[in-house]
């Protein structure tokens, strides 16, 4: 961004590391309350503050933080750009956690469309996700899609290679495994016996890890290596190691979100089985570098486990896509321009809206 004449910088309240390094009732009490108190608290104040940014990108998790920021950036003048993650309320009613059509959930309705409608900018992680919300809210004034991408440059010496003989092939799932991802598939494939000449790893965090957990505690799974979130230099070194990213989706979560793990894995040349519906983002990103697995289809999922290890040509074949995917179309340094183009925007439309241009050029 800094070559595009923009000063970025990240502000968050809860680390990378320590999110994933969270275990405990205790440890994930205190997540929520820095993500769903102090953050958004320290948000309001930096649009309000002397030395606030020219132009704020707030993102939709935590799912009311977007609103904080733009109430104080109308009282400071700040232009505010609305980050889509994902879709509220309606992660929440598919999740369990609110009840369609109650008052709360009414009331968080009007607070996202309020959000909507005020933006400097709304910016989508994918087309269906955007396509969702102008089903559920109306036309979404300034909108546009950019994917979330990743930082290919870790891994842009790392081009996929032909694995040794002997060698299993190694299925990773890294990240999140919430309410929202399909378990029961993944489950349903681990208790039948993972196929011969397969290593899958599961790390992560979350309800639905906490459930895979519980499932498997005391049993034997062959084949399979459970475990916590890893610190930075040892995910790196697994991400590079795996052939093969598994990312899941329930029905029902294919309109309202978009798994950003998706875009490291490819830029990591690991080709994705993507346990999803078929009207998907995630779903057509990985078309020509993975495989689609419908949820539910144990056998369908555990069939294709059986078959990568008896293909590698293809399994090479889609891992260098995905390599190449990674690095020419999703790396964040790629994403630059159309930020750029965002930015410049939304900064202009709020100059029209209030009748004065925004004082530099930093976020």
């Amino acid at each position: 961004m800094r070559a595009r004449q923009w000063e970025a910088r990240a502000r968050f309240e809860v680390a990378e590391a320590d999110y994933r390094s969270a275990r405990g009732t205790l440890a994930r009490l205190r997540l929520r309350a820095l993500a769903y108190g102090w953050y958004p608290l320290r948000l309001g104040v930096a649009c309000l503050s002397r030395g606030r940014p020219d132009i704020a990108v707030v993102c939709s998790n935590t799912f009311y933080a977007p609103r904080v920021a733009q109430i104080a950036s109308r009282a400071s003048g700040l232009p505010m750009v609305h980050w889509v993650f994902d879709l509220y309320p309606d992660v929440l009613v598919a999740a369990g956690a609110l009840r369609s059509g109650s008052r709360r959930e009414r009331a968080l309705r009007r607070c996202v469309r309020d959000t909507f409608n005020l933006a400097s900018a709304n910016v989508f992680l994918g087309h269906l996700l955007l396509q969702q919300a102008e089903e559920r809210f109306g036309p979404i004034p300034r909108a546009t899609v950019i994917p979330v991408g990743g930082d290919a440059a870790p891994f842009a010496e790392h081009s996929p290679g032909p694995r040794a003989v002997g060698e299993p092939v190694r299925v990773l799932y890294c990240g999140n495994l919430g309410r929202l991802h399909d378990v029961a598939t993944l489950l349903g494939v681990v208790r039948a016996g993972i196929p011969d000449g397969i290593a899958l790893e599961i790390r992560g965090n979350g309800a639905g890890f906490r459930e895979v957990e519980q499932a498997l505690a005391g049993a034997a799974a062959p084949g399979v290596t459970l475990g916590p979130p890893l610190p930075d230099v040892e995910w790196l070194g697994a991400m590079k190691r795996a052939d093969v990213a598994l990312v899941t989706m329930r029905p029902g979560a294919e309109a309202i979100l978009m798994p950003s793990k998706t875009y490291s894995a490819l830029a990591a040349g690991q080709a994705v089985i993507a346990v999803c519906p078929e009207r998907s983002d995630l779903s057509k990103t990985v078309a020509e570098c993975g495989w689609r697995v419908e949820p539910g289809d144990v056998e369908g999922l555990r069939a294709l486990l059986a078959r990568l290890g008896r293909d590698p040509v293809d399994l090479l074949k889609r891992r260098r896509a995905a390599w190449e995917a990674g690095k020419g179309l999703y790396d964040q340094g790629m994403l630059g321009d159309a930020w750029s183009g965002v930015l410049a925007g939304a900064v202009e439309w709020h100059a029209r809206l209030h009748g004065s241009m925004s004082g530099g050029k930093a976020l």
